[in-house]
């Protein structure tokens, strides 16, 4: 029933024009990525007005795995239609049906919010919203409720095309990886998985890097780089496992083998202390490259829904 994905970014959208032109096509390489790496067959992906549309016959299944790529605020399967007013409802209310059945719902309510990103259709979105929802409870049977819908029925238009849909999936958000230049993460358990995955969200592309000091961590350490790597489009780095040293020092060499900015650790700590400050000016000095440290000060609550979000 679908046929593209509606795309949208954030924080991409406040760069200047040429900037932001860049991180668009980084952003649609990594979807690309994505989508052959998962075996999801598209037709085109295309940048317009601030969205990404994503031309596939399955849309629904591309929608659900872009959400894992970096930069995409959220997603909506949706049905391409020609911007006619008739077309639009007939579409929206066949949306709203097959919703309405998922829900195991008889008289679900709803509302229809309507957005012209160009401005050639002639009536406004308001109009659109109006003429719409009232189609379908004339026809569905069912309740209007602008504050909490069960259902809400969204329709985008531009360049002459509607874009109806019913579902909004949230995304990460962040940057596309590959915008923010290479780092070398430690890896070694559940903390340094998490600073690795934050740093990939700011858009950097991670050489995930293992310091051996048992086959039973080590095995650990592989699965946490596989759950990883579910996020890693647009990334190469694979898992580099080298043998004792102090893992600072051998951070550093990987970090100037495959010129790194920087190295990223999972030390933790809510509150700052004297004696942290000093462990991290110790490890500071110790190399000539920056060392970041994303979990430093995080509440424990935001770090345990990040990561039971992303499945570390």
């Amino acid at each position: 029933m679908f046929n593209v994905v509606v795309v949208r970014y954030g924080e991409i959208g406040t760069k200047a024009r040429q900037t932001r032109r860049w991180f668009e096509n980084l952003l649609m390489n990594n979807m690309r990525e994505t989508l052959v790496e998962e075996s999801i067959g598209y037709k085109k992906i295309e940048a317009r007005h601030g969205r990404i549309l994503v031309k596939s016959n399955e849309a629904r299944k591309a929608a659900n795995t872009l959400t894992r790529v970096f930069g995409i605020v959220s997603l909506s399967p949706a049905m391409e239609v020609d911007a006619e007013l008739e077309k639009i409802k007939k579409t929206a209310a066949k949306l709203f049906r097959r919703k309405r059945n998922e829900l195991g719902m008889e008289r679900p309510t709803f509302r229809v919010t309507a957005r012209r990103i160009t401005k050639e259709f002639p009536l406004k979105s308001p109009e659109i919203g109006a003429r719409v929802g009232e189609y379908i409870y004339e026809n569905e049977g069912a309740d209007v409720d602008l504050h909490d819908p069960r259902i809400e029925v969204g329709i985008e238009l531009m360049d002459g095309k509607a874009y109806v849909f019913v579902d909004k999936i949230r995304a990460w958000g962040g940057l596309p990886i590959g915008t923010q230049g290479r780092i070398v993460a430690l890896l070694s358990g559940p903390h340094s998985a998490l600073a690795a995955f934050l740093m990939m969200k700011r858009g950097c592309e991670v050489i995930p890097l293992y310091v051996k000091r048992s086959e039973e961590e080590l095995e650990s350490v592989r699965g946490l780089w596989k759950k990883l790597k579910r996020y890693s489009y647009g990334s190469k780095g694979e898992l580099i496992v080298v043998e004792g040293g102090d893992p600072v020092e051998r951070a550093q060499k990987t970090a100037e083998e495959f010129a790194a900015k920087g190295i990223v650790l999972g030390r933790y700590a809510e509150w700052f202390t004297d004696e942290l400050g000093e462990v991290l000016m110790e490890e500071n000095t110790a190399v000539n490259v920056p060392i970041f440290y994303p979990l430093l000060g995080l509440p424990d609550s935001y770090m345990e829904e990040v990561r039971k979000g992303a499945g570390l």
